[in-house]
C-alpha cells in the first residue's frame, strides 16, 4: 500500500481552498418556520345542487324546471349580498331504479359567495323552502384573505429567524443572512390553507396569548436557508 501518496492526498486536501473554507467558513442550513393568523369569516362560499329524479327523463325535468325556477327567485331578492354566483347548465343522468327498473335525474348545480353571518342563515332557510334538499359544502371566507396571508407569511419568516438564532447560539455559530427562502405549499389565496405545523406535531403558530381560533383561518409554512461561520462565537 503507498501510505505515502495517501499522506499527500490528504495533506492537499486539507490545504485547498475548498476545504479550509468549509472547515473555517461554516456553511448553511435550513430552518423551517410557520405562520398562523386566525380571522373572523365576513363572506361564505355555499355550494348546492337542485336534484329531481323520476322513472322517465321528461318527468324529470318537468319536476326540476319549478324547483330551479325558485331557487333563482330566491338568489334574485339576495342579489345584494351576493358577491359572486355560478349555475351550472342541466345535466341529466340514467342511474339504477332497481326492481322498477332503470331512472332518470336531472340535476343543477350552484355555487355562490353570500356575504354576512344573518344573510346567510336566512339564504339557506328559504333555499330550502324552495326545494334544495341538501347543501354540498359551506366555506368561511373574508375579502381581506390576501392580508391575512401575507401576515402568516411575515410570522412564519419571524418563526425561521427566531429558530435559526437559538441554533446559532447553542451550536457556537456566528449567524449571517438568509440565502434562500421557499414557501411551502403556496396555492391561490380565495383557497383557505389547511394548517401545516399541526402534522409535525409542532406548536410553531403564533397563537395571540393563546387566543381560540375563529372559524376561519390562513397559515403558511417556509423553508429558510441560512449561512452560518465557525469562526467567531455568539449571533450577529
Amino acid at each position: 500500500m503507498n501510505y505515502l501518496g495517501l499522506t499527500l492526498l490528504a495533506a492537499a486536501l486539507w490545504l485547498s481552498p475548498t476545504a479550509r473554507a468549509q472547515d473555517v467558513d461554516g456553511g448553511r442550513f435550513h430552518v423551517a418556520g410557520f405562520g398562523r393568523v386566525a380571522y373572523q369569516p365576513d363572506l361564505f362560499e355555499l355550494s348546492f345542487a337542485v336534484v329531481s329524479d323520476a322513472a322517465d327523463a321528461r318527468a324529470a325535468l318537468q319536476q326540476h324546471q319549478p324547483v330551479v325556477a325558485a331557487v333563482r327567485r330566491v338568489l334574485q331578492t339576495h342579489r345584494g349580498e351576493l358577491s359572486e354566483l355560478s349555475v351550472d347548465a342541466p345535466r341529466l343522468t340514467t342511474r339504477d331504479g332497481g326492481a322498477g327498473g332503470a331512472g332518470y335525474r336531472y340535476s343543477t348545480r350552484f355555487v355562490l359567495r353570500v356575504r354576512g353571518d344573518d344573510a346567510l342563515a336566512l339564504l339557506q332557510q328559504q333555499l330550502s323552502q324552495a326545494g334544495v334538499g341538501e347543501f354540498e359544502s359551506l366555506r368561511p371566507l373574508s375579502d381581506r384573505l390576501p392580508e391575512y396571508g401575507d401576515q402568516a407569511r411575515r410570522l412564519a419568516l419571524q418563526d425561521a429567524s427566531r429558530k435559526a438564532a437559538v441554533i446559532a447560539s447553542e451550536l457556537g455559530w456566528t449567524l449571517g443572512a438568509a440565502t434562500a427562502v421557499k414557501f411551502e405549499d403556496e396555492r391561490p389565496w380565495w383557497t383557505p390553507q389547511t394548517p401545516t405545523a399541526r402534522q409535525y406535531g409542532a406548536r410553531a403558530y403564533n397563537y395571540a396569548a393563546e387566543a381560540p381560533a375563529q372559524t376561519g383561518e390562513v397559515t403558511a409554512q417556509v423553508d429558510v436557508e441560512y449561512w452560518y461561520s465557525r469562526s467567531g462565537g455568539g449571533v450577529r
